[in-house]
């Protein structure tokens, strides 16, 4: 995948997800998110379908003619689990949200990322595949809290040609 597909990825997911406002979306009858960012020469589009702590969804990109998809899946335990360590669904969200922008193309792409830990919080995302051949990835991306794993989300990550 060339750099700049990486650039639309991780631009899209910053000005989207992470850092601006998604609209609402309905996907046959299930309602989620949606983030379209359209710029110069390339488009970035996210759609999301989340209860209150699972759910997945997935990325499209286009650049000139680059067309790539990447896919996502999970979430938070219970609630309960969260409240016994002292934590809600929406500080783990905050916590995601600033290690994507803080990160950037370090992370959600092609190579482990492995930060220092943040007091009791860890973020890591680690590769599980990765196929030349076919241009397929496949990820993990994890954090614990007081060594707890707190959020999971698999990735799936491919051209589309």
């Amino acid at each position: 995948m060339s750099k700049e597909v990486e650039n639309v990825l991780t631009n899209g997911l910053h000005a989207g997800y992470a850092g601006g406002k998604p609209e609402n979306v309905t996907r046959g009858t299930v309602d989620g998110k949606v983030s379209h960012i359209k710029q110069v020469g390339s488009i970035y589009h996210d759609e999301w379908f989340v209860g209150t702590r699972v759910g997945g969804g997935q990325e499209l990109v286009v650049f000139g003619d680059q067309k790539f998809t990447r896919l996502y899946a999970g979430g938070t335990p219970d609630t309960k689990a969260l409240e016994s360590l002292g934590i809600t669904t929406k500080d783990v969200s905050r916590y995601l949200k600033s290690k994507i922008l803080e990160l950037g193309n370090e992370t959600r792409l092609f190579q482990d990322c492995t930060p220092e830990p943040d007091g009791y919080w860890q973020y890591a995302y680690r590769i599980a595949t990765n196929s030349k051949s076919i241009g397929l990835t496949t990820a993990m991306e994890s954090i614990h809290y007081q060594t707890t794993p707190v959020h999971l989300h698999a990735f799936i990550l491919s051209p589309i040609k």
